[in-house]
C-alpha cells in the first residue's frame, strides 16, 4: 500500500459541493493501493456543516490532521454557520478579498500548513502529495512541501485558477502575480488534473511554452454509489416533484426559472395542484421574495440546508432534476458537481445551461431537456413538456452505460493511476 499526504482546505464536516471530491477520491483511494493521509484546516465560520461526510471518511479509516489558520473566516468563530450573504454584498466582499489577498483571502493557512505537512512527513513516510483546490493556497503548501522533500506532486484543478470567470482581478499585477503562482505549481508537479476538457484547455494553454508542457488530464466529477442506498422521502402523491439542490450565487438564480413556472400554472391553472418545486440547500432572500411576489408560495417547498445523505433522500424521491449555471463570461468551463451527482439517480433533468462543458455531459446523458438558463419562454415549454410526459408516464431514462462512467469508485482508480505514474518521474 502505497501513501499520499493529501493537502485540501475545503473538507468534512463542511459542507457544500466542494468538499464531495476529495472526501471520495480519500475514501476510495484504498481500494486502488493507496493509502490517504489528509491535511486540511479546523472548521471556522462557514455557510454549511455536514457531520454525515465526515463520519463517512471516518469510516473508511482515512487519518485526518487539521491545523488552525489566521484567515478571515476565524473572524466568525470555530464551526460557526454563517449565513449566506446577499449577492450584491457578497461580490463586494469578493473583491476586497482580493485586492489584499493573493492568490485567495486561506493564504495565511500556509504558514501552519506548511508546520504540520513538514512533522507528517518527518514522521510517517509517503510515496506523492496531492493537492485539491480552491483554494489555490493548498496547491502552494503542497508545491512547496514537495520540492522541500522531494516527493512528487498531483494536483487537482476544481476550478480555473487564472480563468477562473468567478474571479476579477483587481489589477493586472494581481493577475500576473497569480499566474507566476499557477506556472509555478504546474513546473513543480509531476501531473494535474481538472474536471473538465474546457480547463484543461485553458491550463494547457497558458503554460506551454518552449520548455515545458504541462501533463494535465480530466477526471470528471462523479457521484458515489453508495450514497443512494438511502430510503427517499415522501412526495405528495399525484404531483410531480422538481426538485433543485444546492446553492445560488453570481450568476446561477432560481429566478427564470421562477417565473417560467408562474407562466406554467397561468396558463394552465388545472396544473397547480399537481406541481411541487423542491429546493434542497440555500435560496437567497430574494427569491423567497420573489416567490412570494409571484403568488406561487403554495408550489414551493424549501427545505434549507440539509445533510447529504438527507439531499440524496430527496433526490431520489423526486420526478424531476433541475440545474442552472447561469450565462455570463466564461460559463463553459463550469461543470457543478451537482450534475453528475444528479446522474447517480438516473432521474430526468432540466437543465439551464449554456453551450459548453456541462452541456456537452448533458447530451449523452439521454434524460436531459436542456434549455437556455435566461429564456423564460423556453423554460415555461420544458416545464410543461415534462408534465405531460409524467402523467402520460413516459418520462425519459438515461444512457445507463454512459452514467456508469462516473461512479467515484471507478474515478477514484483513475487519480490512483496518475499517483503512480508520477512516481515514474517526469
Amino acid at each position: 500500500m502505497r501513501r499520499v499526504l493529501v493537502i485540501a482546505y475545503y473538507f468534512p464536516p463542511m459542507g457544500l459541493s466542494g468538499v464531495q471530491r476529495v472526501a471520495k477520491f480519500v475514501k476510495y483511494l484504498p481500494e486502488h493501493g493507496w493509502e490517504p493521509t489528509v491535511l486540511t484546516v479546523e472548521p471556522a465560520g462557514y455557510f454549511a456543516y455536514d457531520t454525515t461526510l465526515l463520519h463517512e471518511v471516518e469510516e473508511a479509516g482515512v487519518a485526518i490532521h487539521r491545523t488552525t489558520s489566521w484567515d478571515p473566516t476565524r473572524l466568525f468563530g470555530g464551526g460557526q454557520t454563517v449565513a449566506l450573504p446577499a449577492e450584491s454584498w457578497r461580490r463586494r466582499l469578493s473583491t476586497v478579498s482580493q485586492f489584499l489577498f493573493v492568490p485567495d483571502n486561506k493564504i495565511n493557512w500556509m504558514p501552519h500548513a506548511l508546520r504540520a505537512g513538514k512533522r507528517l512527513i518527518r514522521d510517517h513516510h509517503f510515496d506523492a502529495v496531492f493537492s485539491s483546490a480552491p483554494p489555490y493556497t493548498a496547491h502552494l503548501v503542497a508545491a512547496r512541501l514537495s520540492r522541500k522533500h522531494g516527493l512528487p506532486l498531483v494536483v487537482d484543478f476544481r476550478d480555473d485558477w487564472v480563468g477562473n470567470p468567478r474571479h476579477v482581478y483587481p489589477t493586472a499585477l494581481h493577475r500576473r502575480l497569480n499566474q507566476r503562482m499557477e506556472q509555478r505549481v504546474l513546473r513543480a508537479s509531476r501531473h494535474a488534473i481538472t474536471i473538465n476538457e474546457p480547463i484543461r484547455k485553458a491550463l494547457a494553454g497558458r503554460n506551454t511554452n518552449g520548455d515545458f508542457e504541462p501533463s494535465i488530464s480530466v477526471i470528471p466529477q462523479g457521484f458515489d454509489p453508495d450514497d443512494f442506498a438511502v430510503e427517499p422521502v415522501t412526495m405528495p402523491p399525484e404531483t410531480m416533484s422538481l426538485l433543485y439542490s444546492g446553492i445560488f450565487y453570481d450568476a446561477q438564480t432560481p429566478d427564470f426559472f421562477l417565473r417560467a413556472l408562474s407562466r406554467v400554472v397561468e396558463k394552465r391553472p388545472e396544473v397547480r395542484s399537481h406541481l411541487n418545486a423542491v429546493f434542497i440547500g440555500l435560496l437567497p432572500k430574494t427569491a423567497l421574495q420573489l416567490i412570494d411576489r409571484l403568488g406561487i408560495s403554495d408550489l414551493v417547498r424549501y427545505e434549507g440546508y440539509v445533510a447529504h445523505d438527507e439531499a440524496v433522500a430527496f433526490q431520489r424521491a423526486a420526478d424531476v432534476l433541475w440545474m442552472t449555471i447561469g450565462k455570463r463570461p466564461g460559463a463553459e468551463g463550469i461543470s457543478t458537481g451537482k450534475l453528475f451527482e444528479y446522474f447517480g439517480t438516473r432521474k430526468p433533468i432540466l437543465a439551464l445551461v449554456p453551450p459548453g462543458a456541462a452541456r456537452d455531459a448533458l447530451q449523452p446523458y439521454a434524460a436531459a431537456c436542456i434549455v437556455e438558463p435566461d429564456d423564460v419562454i423556453a423554460i415555461e415549454q420544458a416545464i410543461t413538456s415534462l408534465y405531460d410526459l409524467w402523467r402520460a408516464g413516459q418520462l425519459p431514462a438515461p444512457n445507463e452505460s454512459y452514467v456508469q462512467q462516473f461512479d467515484r469508485k471507478r474515478l477514484a482508480g483513475l487519480l490512483a493511476d496518475s499517483l503512480s505514474r508520477s512516481l515514474e518521474g517526469p
